[in-house]
Protein backbone atom coordinates (compact mmCIF):
# COMPACT_ATOMS: atom_id res chain seq x y z
CA UNK A 1 0.00 0.00 0.00
CA UNK A 2 3.12 2.36 0.01
CA UNK A 3 2.21 4.71 -3.35
CA UNK A 4 4.24 4.91 -5.91
CA UNK A 5 3.57 8.89 -5.56
CA UNK A 6 0.78 10.96 -4.53
CA UNK A 7 -0.48 11.70 -7.48
CA UNK A 8 -4.05 11.21 -9.12
CA UNK A 9 -4.66 9.43 -12.04
CA UNK A 10 -5.66 12.71 -13.92
CA UNK A 11 -3.33 15.16 -13.71
CA UNK A 12 -4.38 17.90 -16.37
CA UNK A 13 -6.92 20.13 -13.95
CA UNK A 14 -8.57 21.18 -17.16
CA UNK A 15 -10.57 18.40 -18.94
CA UNK A 16 -11.67 18.11 -22.41
CA UNK A 17 -14.71 19.19 -23.57
CA UNK A 18 -15.05 15.16 -24.33
CA UNK A 19 -14.29 14.50 -20.68
CA UNK A 20 -16.67 17.22 -19.44
CA UNK A 21 -19.84 15.95 -21.45
CA UNK A 22 -18.91 12.41 -20.21
CA UNK A 23 -19.48 13.56 -16.99
CA UNK A 24 -22.50 15.22 -17.63
CA UNK A 25 -23.82 12.06 -18.62
CA UNK A 26 -22.61 9.99 -16.18
CA UNK A 27 -23.79 12.17 -13.07
CA UNK A 28 -27.06 12.28 -15.06
CA UNK A 29 -27.06 8.01 -15.14
CA UNK A 30 -26.34 8.23 -11.13
CA UNK A 31 -28.72 10.47 -10.35
CA UNK A 32 -31.38 8.23 -12.79
CA UNK A 33 -30.26 5.36 -10.71
CA UNK A 34 -31.46 6.49 -7.88
CA UNK A 35 -34.78 7.25 -8.52
CA UNK A 36 -37.24 6.27 -5.85
CA UNK A 37 -40.16 3.48 -7.50
CA UNK A 38 -43.65 5.45 -6.83
CA UNK A 39 -42.43 8.10 -4.57
CA UNK A 40 -42.22 10.49 -7.16
CA UNK A 41 -38.31 11.45 -5.32
CA UNK A 42 -35.10 11.09 -6.33
CA UNK A 43 -32.40 9.19 -4.05
CA UNK A 44 -29.46 10.90 -4.20
CA UNK A 45 -26.00 10.40 -2.47
CA UNK A 46 -26.32 12.79 1.03
CA UNK A 47 -22.23 12.58 1.10
CA UNK A 48 -18.93 11.67 -0.97
CA UNK A 49 -15.51 10.59 -0.29
CA UNK A 50 -12.63 12.92 -1.73
CA UNK A 51 -8.97 10.98 -1.93
CA UNK A 52 -6.59 13.93 -1.56
CA UNK A 53 -3.54 14.22 -3.97
CA UNK A 54 -0.85 16.58 -4.37
CA UNK A 55 -1.53 17.55 -7.80
CA UNK A 56 -5.02 19.06 -6.40
CA UNK A 57 -2.36 21.93 -5.03
CA UNK A 58 -2.36 23.00 -8.89
CA UNK A 59 -6.26 22.83 -9.24
CA UNK A 60 -7.60 26.20 -10.22
CA UNK A 61 -10.45 27.06 -8.16
CA UNK A 62 -13.10 27.71 -11.06
CA UNK A 63 -12.29 24.04 -11.47
CA UNK A 64 -12.99 23.13 -7.51
CA UNK A 65 -15.99 25.54 -8.06
CA UNK A 66 -17.24 23.21 -10.73
CA UNK A 67 -16.65 20.18 -9.15
CA UNK A 68 -18.22 21.34 -6.10
CA UNK A 69 -21.41 22.42 -7.78
CA UNK A 70 -22.00 18.65 -9.18
CA UNK A 71 -21.01 17.08 -6.37
CA UNK A 72 -24.14 19.62 -4.74
CA UNK A 73 -26.03 18.26 -7.22
CA UNK A 74 -25.81 14.67 -6.74
CA UNK A 75 -26.99 15.79 -3.42
CA UNK A 76 -23.95 15.81 -1.30
CA UNK A 77 -24.22 17.68 1.46
CA UNK A 78 -20.68 16.67 3.05
CA UNK A 79 -17.38 16.06 1.70
CA UNK A 80 -15.36 13.16 3.88
CA UNK A 81 -11.47 14.16 3.10
CA UNK A 82 -9.98 10.54 3.29
CA UNK A 83 -6.70 11.72 4.87
CA UNK A 84 -5.06 15.31 5.59
CA UNK A 85 -1.61 13.75 5.58
CA UNK A 86 0.19 10.86 3.71
CA UNK A 87 3.35 9.37 5.78
CA UNK A 88 5.15 5.90 6.40
CA UNK A 89 5.53 5.49 2.37
CA UNK A 90 8.11 6.87 -0.13
CA UNK A 91 6.29 10.02 -0.39
CA UNK A 92 5.18 11.44 2.22
CA UNK A 93 3.02 14.47 1.97
CA UNK A 94 0.31 16.79 3.62
CA UNK A 95 -2.34 18.49 2.29
CA UNK A 96 -1.71 22.21 2.77
CA UNK A 97 -3.51 24.00 4.87
CA UNK A 98 -4.42 26.57 2.33
CA UNK A 99 -6.11 23.71 0.17
CA UNK A 100 -8.49 22.62 3.18
CA UNK A 101 -9.25 26.16 3.82
CA UNK A 102 -10.77 26.54 0.17
CA UNK A 103 -12.94 23.50 0.64
CA UNK A 104 -14.32 25.22 3.51
CA UNK A 105 -15.27 28.17 1.97
CA UNK A 106 -16.15 26.97 -1.62
CA UNK A 107 -17.87 23.76 -0.03
CA UNK A 108 -19.66 26.47 2.65
CA UNK A 109 -20.83 28.51 -0.70
CA UNK A 110 -22.86 25.09 -2.31
CA UNK A 111 -24.05 24.04 0.74
CA UNK A 112 -21.58 21.32 1.59
CA UNK A 113 -19.39 20.62 5.01
CA UNK A 114 -15.99 18.74 5.31
CA UNK A 115 -15.62 15.96 7.76
CA UNK A 116 -11.56 15.97 7.78
CA UNK A 117 -9.42 13.00 7.94
CA UNK A 118 -6.86 12.23 9.89
CA UNK A 119 -2.97 11.73 8.76
CA UNK A 120 -2.64 8.25 7.20
CA UNK A 121 0.49 5.99 7.64
CA UNK A 122 0.38 4.20 4.46
CA UNK A 123 2.60 0.84 6.61
CA UNK A 124 -1.19 -0.39 7.98
CA UNK A 125 -1.39 -2.96 6.05
CA UNK A 126 1.99 -4.67 5.65
CA UNK A 127 1.85 -4.37 9.66
CA UNK A 128 -1.45 -6.02 9.84
CA UNK A 129 0.04 -9.00 7.46
CA UNK A 130 2.59 -9.44 10.03
CA UNK A 131 2.93 -12.07 12.79
CA UNK A 132 2.23 -11.72 16.48
CA UNK A 133 1.24 -8.09 17.59
CA UNK A 134 4.24 -6.70 18.72
CA UNK A 135 4.81 -4.83 15.46
CA UNK A 136 0.83 -4.04 15.42
CA UNK A 137 1.12 -2.63 19.20
CA UNK A 138 3.60 -0.55 17.98
CA UNK A 139 2.35 0.96 15.10
CA UNK A 140 -0.89 1.41 16.99
CA UNK A 141 1.28 3.61 19.50
CA UNK A 142 2.71 6.00 16.46
CA UNK A 143 -0.50 6.32 14.91
CA UNK A 144 -2.03 7.41 17.83
CA UNK A 145 0.08 9.88 19.06
CA UNK A 146 -0.16 11.29 15.42
CA UNK A 147 -3.89 11.54 15.37
CA UNK A 148 -4.51 13.15 19.08
CA UNK A 149 -1.82 15.38 18.27
CA UNK A 150 -3.44 16.25 15.53
CA UNK A 151 -6.94 16.95 17.20
CA UNK A 152 -5.35 18.34 20.23
CA UNK A 153 -4.01 21.08 17.99
CA UNK A 154 -6.21 21.36 14.79
CA UNK A 155 -7.97 24.84 13.34
CA UNK A 156 -10.49 23.28 11.72
CA UNK A 157 -12.94 22.52 14.60
CA UNK A 158 -13.38 26.37 14.15
CA UNK A 159 -14.69 26.47 11.01
CA UNK A 160 -18.61 26.64 10.42
CA UNK A 161 -18.86 23.78 8.04
CA UNK A 162 -16.75 21.67 9.84
CA UNK A 163 -18.74 18.17 10.35
CA UNK A 164 -16.45 16.24 12.14
CA UNK A 165 -13.20 13.47 12.02
CA UNK A 166 -12.60 10.71 9.86
CA UNK A 167 -10.12 7.89 10.74
CA UNK A 168 -8.83 6.75 7.99
CA UNK A 169 -7.42 3.04 8.83
CA UNK A 170 -10.15 0.38 7.44
CA UNK A 171 -11.53 -2.76 9.81
CA UNK A 172 -11.89 -5.93 8.14
CA UNK A 173 -13.19 -9.12 10.22
CA UNK A 174 -9.66 -11.06 8.56
CA UNK A 175 -7.31 -8.55 10.40
CA UNK A 176 -9.00 -8.78 13.34
CA UNK A 177 -9.90 -12.13 14.19
CA UNK A 178 -8.12 -12.90 16.78
CA UNK A 179 -8.57 -11.49 20.34
CA UNK A 180 -5.18 -10.49 21.15
CA UNK A 181 -5.29 -7.77 18.38
CA UNK A 182 -8.73 -7.13 19.09
CA UNK A 183 -7.09 -6.32 23.07
CA UNK A 184 -4.83 -3.69 20.98
CA UNK A 185 -7.43 -2.45 18.98
CA UNK A 186 -10.25 -1.45 20.96
CA UNK A 187 -7.81 1.13 23.43
CA UNK A 188 -6.30 2.32 20.54
CA UNK A 189 -9.78 3.71 19.02
CA UNK A 190 -10.78 4.43 22.53
CA UNK A 191 -7.93 6.82 23.01
CA UNK A 192 -8.39 8.52 19.45
CA UNK A 193 -12.32 8.98 19.84
CA UNK A 194 -11.83 10.43 23.41
CA UNK A 195 -9.51 12.79 21.71
CA UNK A 196 -12.10 13.48 18.92
CA UNK A 197 -15.22 14.15 21.20
CA UNK A 198 -12.61 17.13 22.71
CA UNK A 199 -13.29 18.60 19.84
CA UNK A 200 -16.41 17.89 18.04
CA UNK A 201 -19.89 16.33 19.13
CA UNK A 202 -20.09 14.46 15.76
CA UNK A 203 -18.53 10.78 16.38
CA UNK A 204 -15.37 9.38 15.39
CA UNK A 205 -16.26 8.13 11.74
CA UNK A 206 -14.41 4.91 10.22
CA UNK A 207 -14.72 2.42 7.40
CA UNK A 208 -15.34 -1.34 7.47
CA UNK A 209 -15.35 -3.70 4.97
CA UNK A 210 -16.01 -7.52 4.65
CA UNK A 211 -13.07 -9.27 3.53
CA UNK A 212 -13.16 -11.96 1.21
CA UNK A 213 -10.22 -14.11 2.87
CA UNK A 214 -11.57 -17.00 4.88
CA UNK A 215 -11.26 -16.19 8.75
CA UNK A 216 -12.73 -17.50 12.00
CA UNK A 217 -13.80 -13.60 12.62
CA UNK A 218 -16.79 -11.80 11.64
CA UNK A 219 -17.57 -8.07 11.00
CA UNK A 220 -20.21 -8.22 13.32
CA UNK A 221 -18.01 -10.22 16.55
CA UNK A 222 -15.35 -7.14 16.09
CA UNK A 223 -18.14 -4.69 15.70
CA UNK A 224 -19.87 -5.84 19.24
CA UNK A 225 -16.82 -5.78 20.92
CA UNK A 226 -15.52 -2.29 19.60
CA UNK A 227 -19.16 -0.89 20.40
CA UNK A 228 -19.19 -2.40 23.57
CA UNK A 229 -16.28 0.49 24.11
CA UNK A 230 -16.15 2.75 21.86
CA UNK A 231 -18.23 5.69 20.56
CA UNK A 232 -18.18 5.93 16.64
CA UNK A 233 -19.96 6.30 13.33
CA UNK A 234 -19.07 3.01 11.52
CA UNK A 235 -19.38 3.78 7.64
CA UNK A 236 -20.30 0.25 5.83
CA UNK A 237 -18.27 -0.47 2.78
CA UNK A 238 -20.41 -1.99 -0.08
CA UNK A 239 -17.23 -3.62 -1.86
CA UNK A 240 -19.34 -4.28 -5.10
CA UNK A 241 -16.29 -2.48 -6.88
CA UNK A 242 -14.01 -5.42 -5.53
CA UNK A 243 -15.98 -8.55 -4.92
CA UNK A 244 -19.42 -7.87 -6.53
CA UNK A 245 -23.49 -7.33 -5.87
CA UNK A 246 -22.77 -10.75 -3.73
CA UNK A 247 -20.63 -8.64 -1.12
CA UNK A 248 -23.78 -7.15 0.47
CA UNK A 249 -24.70 -10.73 2.14
CA UNK A 250 -21.22 -10.52 4.27
CA UNK A 251 -22.28 -7.10 5.31
CA UNK A 252 -26.06 -8.34 6.32
CA UNK A 253 -24.62 -9.57 10.12
CA UNK A 254 -23.20 -6.26 10.78
CA UNK A 255 -26.30 -4.15 9.57
CA UNK A 256 -28.49 -6.00 11.61
CA UNK A 257 -26.25 -5.25 14.86
CA UNK A 258 -26.33 -1.78 13.92
CA UNK A 259 -29.82 -1.39 13.54
CA UNK A 260 -30.79 -3.11 16.74
CA UNK A 261 -28.17 -1.11 18.71
CA UNK A 262 -29.51 1.62 16.93
CA UNK A 263 -25.85 3.15 16.03
CA UNK A 264 -26.20 5.38 13.24
CA UNK A 265 -23.97 4.22 10.21
CA UNK A 266 -23.63 5.11 6.56
CA UNK A 267 -23.43 3.05 3.27
CA UNK A 268 -20.14 3.34 1.44
CA UNK A 269 -21.23 3.02 -2.16
CA UNK A 270 -18.44 2.10 -4.64
CA UNK A 271 -19.06 3.52 -8.06
CA UNK A 272 -15.71 1.76 -9.46
CA UNK A 273 -15.14 -1.72 -11.01
CA UNK A 274 -12.01 -2.85 -9.93
CA UNK A 275 -9.65 -4.56 -12.96
CA UNK A 276 -6.40 -7.23 -12.51
CA UNK A 277 -3.11 -5.45 -11.95
CA UNK A 278 -1.13 -4.79 -15.00
CA UNK A 279 2.03 -6.59 -14.47
CA UNK A 280 4.92 -4.91 -12.94
CA UNK A 281 3.03 -1.94 -11.08
CA UNK A 282 3.86 -3.46 -7.45
CA UNK A 283 -0.36 -4.86 -7.41
CA UNK A 284 -1.16 -0.99 -7.67
CA UNK A 285 -5.24 -0.50 -7.90
CA UNK A 286 -6.66 0.01 -11.03
CA UNK A 287 -10.58 0.37 -12.10
CA UNK A 288 -13.05 1.99 -14.10
CA UNK A 289 -16.06 3.70 -13.51
CA UNK A 290 -18.88 1.37 -12.90
CA UNK A 291 -22.12 1.50 -15.41
CA UNK A 292 -25.03 3.02 -14.73
CA UNK A 293 -26.78 -0.43 -14.52
CA UNK A 294 -24.69 -1.71 -11.82
CA UNK A 295 -24.98 1.79 -9.63
CA UNK A 296 -28.51 1.23 -10.12
CA UNK A 297 -28.73 -2.12 -8.63
CA UNK A 298 -26.70 -0.66 -5.64
CA UNK A 299 -28.61 2.23 -5.14
CA UNK A 300 -31.99 -0.17 -5.08
CA UNK A 301 -30.11 -1.97 -2.08
CA UNK A 302 -28.84 1.14 -0.18
CA UNK A 303 -32.70 2.36 -0.25
CA UNK A 304 -33.35 -0.38 2.05
CA UNK A 305 -30.54 -0.69 4.08
CA UNK A 306 -31.16 1.35 6.83
CA UNK A 307 -28.29 3.68 7.23
CA UNK A 308 -28.80 7.22 7.65
CA UNK A 309 -26.88 8.21 4.79
CA UNK A 310 -25.77 6.96 1.26
CA UNK A 311 -21.95 7.91 0.48
CA UNK A 312 -20.78 7.85 -2.25
CA UNK A 313 -16.94 6.09 -3.24
CA UNK A 314 -16.53 8.49 -4.68
CA UNK A 315 -17.65 11.54 -7.63
CA UNK A 316 -14.11 12.47 -7.65
CA UNK A 317 -12.83 10.53 -9.90
CA UNK A 318 -15.13 8.11 -10.93
CA UNK A 319 -18.35 10.36 -12.16
CA UNK A 320 -15.24 12.59 -13.63
CA UNK A 321 -14.26 9.86 -16.55
CA UNK A 322 -16.07 8.17 -18.74
CA UNK A 323 -16.81 4.40 -18.69
CA UNK A 324 -13.89 3.36 -20.44
CA UNK A 325 -11.54 5.20 -19.11
CA UNK A 326 -8.95 2.60 -17.17
CA UNK A 327 -7.31 4.44 -14.26
CA UNK A 328 -4.61 3.15 -11.99
CA UNK A 329 -3.75 4.73 -8.43
CA UNK A 330 -1.38 4.05 -5.45
CA UNK A 331 -3.74 3.63 -2.52
CA UNK A 332 -6.17 0.67 -2.72
CA UNK A 333 -9.22 1.16 -1.28
CA UNK A 334 -10.62 -1.98 0.92
CA UNK A 335 -8.08 -3.99 -0.27
CA UNK A 336 -6.16 -7.12 1.21
CA UNK A 337 -2.59 -7.37 1.38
Amino acid sequence: MSPLSPSPPINDPQYSRRAWLTLAAAAAASLAAGCGSGSGTTEKFQATFLQPWQSYETLPVAEWRRRLKLTRDLGCNEIILQWSALYGGSYPWTMPEELIQLLFEEGRSNGIGIRVGLPYDEGWWKVLSGKGTRRVSEFLDRTQAVCVETLNNSRWPDQAGFRGWYLPYELDQYNWATPERRELLVPWLSAISEASAKRSAQPLALSTFYSQVATTGTLAGLWGDILDAVRLRPMLQDGVGVAGLGNYAGLEPLRLLLRERNIPFDLIVELFEQLPSLPNSNDAFRAKPASGERISEQMQVARSFGADRIVAFAVDPWLLSSSDDELTFPYSWGSQV
